[in-house]
């Protein structure tokens, strides 16, 4: 009986996402909406108003280029991309730090594995930020304050899909956060 001394290919693993990466981020950013704000969201937003567009995918390549002051990873598991996360300088006028983490997007097939934790780590590492996040959505909430975000008592309001949703600002280091 022959024995396997290899290690097992872990969960996930964390690389830099580039511009040739974007469709495969839009298509997690897509899909991380349905799972997570059916609640919040209509249905019929949910699954045509998202859309794929020329001008959508070249957005986000630019975003993911070199030359953007953002900086983004993603999550990878079986060799597909699961998730990402993206950061960069702050876009508020009253900015409580001088980052803002701007999208944390992980399937639900690795919530609870770390990948979520993982993939912030690597675009923001400890540094203080920001983070603006749906009001009505508990789980986000309690991720960002594991990793040591506190709302900060902004809020604002805006329209998607055709819905007005609240968000609030979280905060980390600087300015009021953990």
């Amino acid at each position: 009986m022959a024995t396997s001394s290899a290690a097992p290919e872990p969960a996930f693993e964390i690389a830099d996402a580039t511009p040739e990466d974007a469709e495969a981020l839009l298509a997690v950013k897509d899909a991380s909406w349905r799972e997570a704000y059916a609640h919040l969201l209509p249905a019929a937003f949910l699954e045509g108003g998202l859309g794929d567009s020329p001008a959508r995918t070249e957005g986000w390549r630019r975003s993911l280029s070199p030359e953007s002051p953002a900086r983004f990873a993603l999550v990878r598991s079986r060799g597909r991309v699961v998730g990402f996360a993206g950061a960069g300088p702050a876009r508020d006028d009253d900015a409580p730090a001088a980052e803002e983490l701007y999208t944390v997007y992980v399937l639900a097939e690795l919530h609870g594995t770390g990948a979520g934790q993982a993939v912030v780590e690597r675009v923001l590492a400890d540094r203080p930020a920001s983070v603006w996040v749906f009001e009505d959505n508990p789980r986000a909430q309690g991720f960002y304050s594991r990793l040591g975000f506190m709302p900060d008592g902004a809020r604002h309001l805006e329209e998607v899909g055709g819905t007005p949703v609240y968000e609030i600002r979280m905060v980390r280091g600087a300015g009021g956060g953990a």
